[in-house]
């Protein structure tokens, strides 16, 4: 048995339009969150959504640690408690490898995300990082096994009630994997996503490794939606929504093994139909995170939700220390513009430059703002606290 079809048809090859038509509005409604802001503040949302997809990616294992944590981590601020400690690493890890990924494709436009070398290298990436070491030791199925970074598995394994592929298998079916996706390449941004949805669960269903699929395979989906420039892309992220729909999504995986169900069921070894709802739930999902950013990421609201966060942080209701006076002013004006020269917000707050320079100092030092200098332009970082009040669910509480 193989993975065959690549994708949901009917008997005669065609796509169930109704999919086709919910990965137009993928398309569309994702391209909007382009043009909300400046490309300066759309940074700084992609930045804090690299914290959040590592976050949910872990979650979905059972290995999440919390996004605050996360950035304290990004401080050298790690948790004097071992286990701890080692969940923040992997998060660091999950976050560098993605970055990597993506800058895989800006510098390769030609290359393909279904390449064997390429998920390979995913897989490879993330277990030879530094502080990883505790995590290629694994037990699976009673036995104790070490993880060799990048290398395809060499022992036969059950996932739940999935009997993976024998392992004297894997590197035709990787070579199969590569030749029959890669084929879509050429095809519409619409049948591309169909592809790309379709070949998480395929990639899942091979199952190449002996632990960490399902983190290189949610890389790999990533690294598909970042080589197909999809407009919006780094806006939305489909790990926070598959992990809040957690059993749901594990449910699609699992019911997408089926095998063929007669001559009505696809053209292939695997059922097209039960493929077909798994890629119907992953659209589904797609969507609503991309509404739910298109709804928050709106300027008006983002205005007015900084205001009130500065006011209950000087209230002290979020349990962190008051901010200078006039932050709302300089976090405003950020948010219109993007960036500013540090000359001008003595102009922007109504006072002098000592005052000025202080404020911009804390909130520097506070990581509200960053810079790429000392004496450089300022632009607005949206951390964990902030993003709770301008994005409400988007980071959990701790």
């Amino acid at each position: 048995m193989n993975f065959t079809p690549i994708i949901p048809t009917d008997i005669q090859g065609n796509i169930d339009i109704s999919l086709l038509k919910k990965a137009d509005k993928l398309l569309l409604e994702a391209s909007k969150l382009e043009g909300s802001h400046t490309p300066q503040i759309l940074q700084s949302v992609k930045n804090l959504l690299y914290t959040v997809n590592s976050y949910y990616s872990n979650k979905i294992e059972s290995e999440g640690t919390h996004i605050i944590d996360i950035e304290r981590a990004m401080q050298k601020n790690y948790s004097t408690d071992f286990k701890k400690r080692n969940l923040q690493i992997l998060s660091l890890v999950h976050i560098e490898v993605q970055k990597e990924c993506e800058e895989y494709f800006k510098s390769n436009p030609l290359a393909s995300p279904y390449d064997k070398k390429f998920i390979l290298s995913l897989h490879e990436k993330f277990y030879s990082k530094d502080g990883m070491k505790p995590f290629l030791k694994i037990n699976s199925d009673g036995m104790n096994d070490n993880i060799i970074p990048g290398k395809i598995r060499e022992r036969d394994v059950k996932v739940g009630n999935h009997i993976a592929p024998s392992s004297d298998k894997l590197d035709s079916l990787m070579n199969e994997f590569e030749y029959l996706y890669n084929k879509s390449l050429n095809s519409s941004d619409t049948v591309k996503i169909i592809h790309i949805l379709s070949s998480h669960h395929r990639l899942m269903w091979v199952h190449p490794f002996l632990d960490g699929n399902g983190r290189t395979s949610r890389l790999a989906l990533d690294g598909a939606f970042a080589s197909m420039n999809m407009g919006g892309y780094g806006l939305w992220n489909i790990s926070r929504g598959l992990a809040r729909n957690s059993n749901d999504y594990k449910n699609n995986l699992s019911y997408a093994d089926m095998p063929r169900q007669g001559a009505r069921d696809g053209k292939g070894s695997l059922s097209s139909n039960s493929l077909n709802y798994f890629v119907n739930f992953m659209l589904d999902v797609s969507l609503d995170q991309v509404a739910y950013m298109n709804k928050h990421l709106k300027l008006n609201s983002l205005t007015s939700k900084i205001e009130i966060y500065v006011q209950r942080v000087n209230d002290g209701l979020l349990g962190i220390d008051p901010l200078p006076n006039h932050s709302e002013k300089i976090f405003r004006y950020l948010l219109l513009s993007g960036e500013c020269k540090r000359g001008k917000i003595p102009d922007i707050i109504g006072m002098k430059e000592r005052t000025a320079s202080r404020v911009i100092s804390e909130l520097l030092k506070r990581n509200f703002i960053e810079s790429d200098t000392k004496a450089g332009a300022i632009r607005l970082k949206i951390g964990a606290s902030m993003a709770s009040y301008l994005f409400p669910m988007l980071v959990p509480e701790e």
